[in-house]
């Protein structure tokens, strides 16, 4: 345990059971608010986010497990919905799982039938992660975690190192800080994979509230690949006025608009609870998910997975920017820095109306 006993906000660590043979550990930053995130380090994942709800009562707002092992098994392998990981070496699909870099071409990994998706088959999900640096006081604790992962792996250039910063503050909220650096031109699409659902005990988001900032969407053909448009979203895809999720199905990339980094672009909110979830981002695109293909699995006493049981808020670059010369690159130059910032703002009742 690390922690400084006179601050607001603290840092726990505990042994959280094996993957594949190896010791994973859990870090759980906490704030006086009751507030609680916890991360392991494989796959950098969130495995839990705990505020109390208007009526003082804990509310879980993620799926994940209680164990390592969990995120392990057959079962859950079988499927891998990324719960709570970050994602990379390149987030979302690229077609055909090639990409064409400096006039030379480079075969991915096509773990999506033969496209290449969230980074391929051992993408930084699947990945040890190291912890570098822990810090707490009366604002904020926050873990560092680091990643090296090898030119060639998965097929991308470059021998990449990778930083994750999550840090709880005082006033409830998560902050998710990238960064990388390569020795070769490289691409590189970061993202954050949890899934969220603010309600104490239901099995679908379809009540929660959603409103999203942006207007225009990535227009994708019937296997998901981007098209190289952009487009206005559809009316069952507009959430630009709040209204429940419902039915609606949702796996969508939208393009966020300029100069948007220091406004909130998503705003969730659970009508049992009275949580709400504010998202802030600098990243150009946010794909959000309602997870119509979560595979089914119970997880005692935690809420269950099954299709519509949460959404993905994943701020990135562009899907398929490798191939879509219409859209921004994610290429990360040699010698050059790449960073990227997300913020989940969590409240209760009341919270002020956003204006837009």
């Amino acid at each position: 345990m690390k922690q400084n006993k006179q601050s607001l906000c603290t840092i726990d660590t505990q042994s959280f059971g094996l993957i594949d043979g190896e010791s994973a550990t859990l870090w759980t930053l906490a704030n006086r608010d009751g507030m609680q995130v916890s991360i392991m380090d494989f796959g950098a994942i969130i495995t839990s986010i705990v505020i109390l709800d208007r009526d003082n009562k804990p509310v879980e707002c993620v799926l994940g497990f209680d164990s390592a092992e969990d995120y392990a098994s057959t079962c859950y392998r079988t499927n891998n919905p990324h719960l709570g990981a970050v994602i990379g070496r390149h987030a979302g699909r690229i077609s055909y799982a090639r990409t064409q870099l400096n006039q030379k071409v480079f075969q991915l990994t096509p773990n999506l039938g033969e496209h290449h998706m969230h980074g391929g088959y051992t993408g930084f999900d699947q990945k040890w992660w190291s912890v570098s640096a822990t810090c707490a006081d009366e604002h904020a604790a926050s873990v560092t975690l680091q990643l090296f992962s090898a030119d060639g792996e998965e097929g991308y250039p470059g021998n990449l190192n990778v930083q994750v910063c999550y840090t709880l503050t005082a006033n409830n909220e998560l902050n998710v800080d990238f960064s990388a650096q390569s020795d070769q031109d490289t691409f590189i699409n970061l993202t954050q994979h949890s899934y969220f659902n603010l309600a104490l005990h239901e099995n679908t988001v379809s009540e929660h509230q959603l409103w999203l900032l942006p207007q225009e969407v990535i227009v994708t053909d019937k296997d998901m690949m981007p098209t190289g448009t952009i487009a206005k979203a559809s009316a069952a895809l507009d959430f630009h006025s709040a209204r429940p999720i419902a039915n609606s199905i949702i796996d969508t990339a939208y393009v966020l608009p300029p100069h948007s980094a220091n406004n909130i672009i998503a705003r969730l909110s659970a009508p049992d609870t009275g949580l709400s979830m504010d998202v802030k981002t600098d990243a150009p695109v946010m794909v959000v998910y309602n997870a119509q293909n979560l595979p089914e699995q119970q997880v005692p006493q935690r809420k269950s997975l099954r299709p519509f049981a949460a959404i993905c808020f994943e701020p990135q670059g562009y899907t398929d920017a490798p191939n879509q010369p219409a859209f921004p690159n994610n290429i990360l130059r040699a010698g050059t820095e790449f960073k990227q910032h997300i913020t989940y703002i969590f409240s209760r009742d009341p919270i002020q109306p956003i204006i837009s």
